[in-house]
């Protein structure tokens, strides 16, 4: 039984529509790609704002945890001078 290598046109067409959806699926990937890198290059500006937030919001704590430890200072020093006729 000999081996028939003859191409049909539907062959050549099948082989094209393969190669033709290998590309569309390759291409949808790149902008899919695109797409999620331009969402977390956004989510990481945000990211970078709500760090700076958290930190300037640290250093207003601190600063009324000072504030506190120094106004119970004054109170103290002021009920002991009270106290003391």
């Amino acid at each position: 039984m000999p081996i028939d290598f003859s191409l049909r046109l539907g062959d050549l067409l099948q082989v094209a529509a393969i190669a033709a959806g290998g590309l569309m699926v390759f291409a949808t990937m790149r902008a899919d790609l695109r797409i999620i890198n331009v969402r977390l290059d956004k989510a990481d500006d945000e990211l970078k704002k709500q760090t700076a937030i958290l930190a300037q919001l640290s250093a207003g704590e601190a600063r009324m945890d000072g504030i506190d430890r120094r106004l119970t200072l004054i109170e103290e020093s002021r009920g002991r001078a009270q106290l003391s006729p």
